[in-house]
C-alpha cells in the first residue's frame, strides 16, 4: 500500500452509472456486467483488490482475522437429515461423506475471506462415480477474476482478456456486508479497516523519523575556516566520525555554531498512542472487542459480555458459509443423486455446552413447584442413556415389603440420594419384623394354646392375683409343644440368614 495516494476525482452521476456496468455482446444480445460500488476500492485501488490484500499484511489485521476464522473452523460440523425418511437419511450420509473427503474445514476457512473482501467464489469440480455425481474438489478461486451480471450470472476473465459466462451450478458464491441485494460483491471488513491501517502505517513512519532525529546524538566534526575548501580534509573528518557513530554525522566550519533541535511538545499524545488506538479500532472492527486481542481484561467492561459478542460473530460466520452451501451445492447434489429427497442441513455447533449442573438445579426447583418432567425431556436434556427407574416395592399401607435381597431402586434417585435409600431400607426391615411378629403371634401352634389357658383362668370366678401369679409360673415351667418349637426355630434361622445376606450380621 502506498503511503501517499492522490485524492480521487469525484465522478458525476452519469460517469458513475457508466462505470457501474460493462457491456458484453453474447448471442446477439447485450449483457451488462456489474462493477463494485465500494467507494474505498474505487478511489484508492482503482477497483483492484490489491489494496485490501495489503491490509492483511498488518499484524493486527492478520492476527485478529485469523482468530476469527479459527473460531469457526475449530467448531464441530454436523450434517442432519431433513427427516427420518430413508431417502433423506441416505442424502445426508452422502453429503457427510463428501464433505469429509474434500476437507470441509479447509474449504470453510478460504470461503470465510468473504468477510474480508465482501464476496468469495468457489468452483465445484465434479466426478461421476457409477450413478452418483460426487464432489472431486471445491476450489476457492481468486475473486478478482469474476464479475456478475444483472441476472446473477457469474463471469470469468479469460486468458485472452475477455469475459466469459460460467455454467450454472458450477460455482458457489457467497456475498456479505452490502445493504441491498443489487450489490453481489458485498462490502467486507477491509473497507472499514483500510483507513485505520493507513493511519497506523503513516504514524509508524513518522515515529521512526522522530526516533532517528531525537533518539541518538549526532556527531559533529569541525574544520578550520581557512581549510573549508579542502574537500579531502572534510571527507577524512566525516569518515573518522562515522567510525564511532553509525547513526548520523556532520562536518561544519570551526567557527560555526551548531545547536541540537530538541523535541518540545505539550500534552501526553505520542505516536505510540496513535498506534495503539488504531490497533484497538481494528480489533473492534474485526472481532467486536479488544480484551482478547490487547491482553487487557476488563478494560472495556464486562468480559462475559465481550465473549458473547464474539460468540455472535462466530455463529454469524458459520451460518454464512453453511447456509449458502445448503442453498447451492448441497441442494444441487441432492437433486442430482436423490431425486425427491429433501436436502440435508449442514451446520456447526458454535453454541457453548450447557452447564448440566445448573440445568439439574433448575429442573429440581421447577419440580418442587409441582411439575414433573417427561421422559422425552430428560433424554433430550441429559442424553439418551438415561432410563426411568423402577418404582419402590411398597407393602400394605404404603410401607416397604420385605424382600429377600437388596432394597429396590428408589422411584426418584434425584431426591432420595444414598442416605435416603438407607433410611428407606431400615424402615423396610422394621416393617418386616413387625409383620413377622404379628404372624407368629397369630400361630396357634406356637403360643395360641398358652394364651387361651391364661385368658380362661383369668376370666374364672373367684380368681385373685396371687393365684393367677402361681398359675402363670406353672404354665411357664411347661415345655411348648413340638410344632411351636419348630416354627420358632425356622423363623430364627431365616431371620439370621436374611441378615447375613444383607451384610448386616
Amino acid at each position: 500500500m502506498a503511503d501517499q495516494l492522490p485524492t480521487p476525482k469525484r465522478p458525476s452521476p452519469a460517469e458513475f452509472a457508466k462505470s457501474r456496468q460493462i457491456g458484453v455482446p453474447v448471442g446477439g444480445r447485450f449483457v451488462e456486467l456489474l462493477q463494485p460500488t465500494d467507494s474505498v476500492l474505487i478511489a484508492k485501488g482503482g477497483k483492484d483488490l490489491k489494496i485490501y490484500r495489503e491490509t492483511l499484511r498488518d499484524d493486527q489485521c492478520a492476527a485478529t482475522f485469523n482468530d476469527r476464522r479459527l473460531a469457526v473452523t475449530s467448531k464441530e460440523w454436523v450434517v442432519d437429515a431433513a427427516s427420518e425418511d430413508p431417502l433423506d437419511v441416505a442424502a445426508a450420509d452422502f453429503i457427510r461423506e463428501e464433505l469429509t473427503r474434500i476437507g470441509w474445514d479447509s474449504v470453510t476457512d478460504k470461503m470465510l475471506y468473504a468477510r474480508w473482501y465482501g464476496h468469495s467464489v468457489a468452483e465445484c469440480l465434479y466426478r461421476i462415480d457409477g450413478n452418483l455425481v460426487r464432489l472431486d474438489k471445491i476450489k476457492v478461486r481468486d475473486r478478482g477474476r469474476f464479475l456478475y451480471d444483472t441476472e446473477g450470472g457469474i463471469w470469468l476473465l479469460g486468458d485472452r482478456g475477455q469475459w466469459e459466462p460460467m455454467p450454472e451450478r458450477k460455482f458457489w458464491h457467497v456475498a456479505v456486508g452490502a445493504d441491498n441485494d443489487d450489490e453481489p460483491y458485498g462490502l467486507g471488513l477491509a473497507h472499514y479497516c483500510y483507513w485505520p491501517v493507513f493511519f497506523k502505517r503513516n504514524g509508524l513512519k513518522f515515529w521512526l523519523v522522530f526516533i532517528e532525529k531525537f533518539g541518538a546524538p549526532t556527531a559533529i566534526g569541525k574544520v578550520p575556516g581557512g581549510k573549508w575548501d579542502d574537500e579531502a580534509l572534510k571527507e577524512a573528518v566525516l569518515e573518522a566520525l562515522l567510525q564511532f557513530s553509525t547513526e548520523a554525522a556532520i562536518v561544519v566550519p570551526e567557527e560555526t555554531t551548531v545547536e541540537l533541535l530538541e523535541a518540545t511538545r505539550s500534552g501526553t499524545a505520542t505516536y505510540g498512542d496513535l498506534y495503539d488506538k488504531m490497533d484497538a479500532a481494528l480489533a473492534k472492527l474485526i472481532i467486536g472487542q479488544t480484551a482478547s486481542s490487547q491482553g487487557t481484561p476488563g478494560r472495556l467492561g464486562n468480559e462475559e459480555l465481550q465473549a458473547e459478542v464474539r460468540s455472535d460473530l462466530v455463529k454469524a460466520d458459520a451460518d454464512l458459509i453453511t447456509d449458502s452451501f445448503n442453498r447451492q451445492v448441497c441442494a444441487w447434489l441432492t437433486e442430482w443423486n436423490f431425486p425427491g429427497a429433501k436436502p440435508p442441513r449442514v451446520w456447526r455447533k458454535v453454541e457453548p455446552e450447557e452447564d448440566l449442573g445448573k440445568a439439574a438445579a433448575t429442573d429440581k426447583a421447577i419440580k418442587e413447584l409441582g411439575f414433573q418432567p417427561s421422559e422425552e425431556y430428560i433424554k433430550q436434556r441429559y442424553g439418551e442413556h438415561w432410563e426411568k427407574a423402577e418404582p419402590l416395592n411398597l407393602g400394605a399401607g404404603g410401607s416397604f415389603a420385605a424382600q429377600p435381597g437388596p432394597i429396590g431402586a428408589a422411584a426418584d434417585f434425584a431426591e432420595l440420594g444414598a442416605v435416603a435409600i438407607l433410611k428407606a431400607g431400615k424402615r423396610a426391615d422394621q416393617q418386616s419384623m413387625k409383620e413377622a411378629a404379628e404372624f407368629l403371634a397369630n400361630r396357634g401352634g406356637l403360643v395360641g394354646a398358652r394364651v387361651a389357658q391364661i385368658l380362661a383362668y383369668s376370666q374364672g370366678e373367684g380368681v385373685d392375683y396371687a393365684d393367677m401369679a402361681t398359675e402363670l409360673q406353672r404354665l411357664a415351667q411347661q415345655l411348648p409343644d413340638n410344632d411351636g418349637v419348630l416354627e420358632m426355630r425356622n423363623a430364627t434361622f431365616f431371620a439370621r440368614l436374611l441378615a447375613r445376606f444383607r451384610g448386616n450380621a
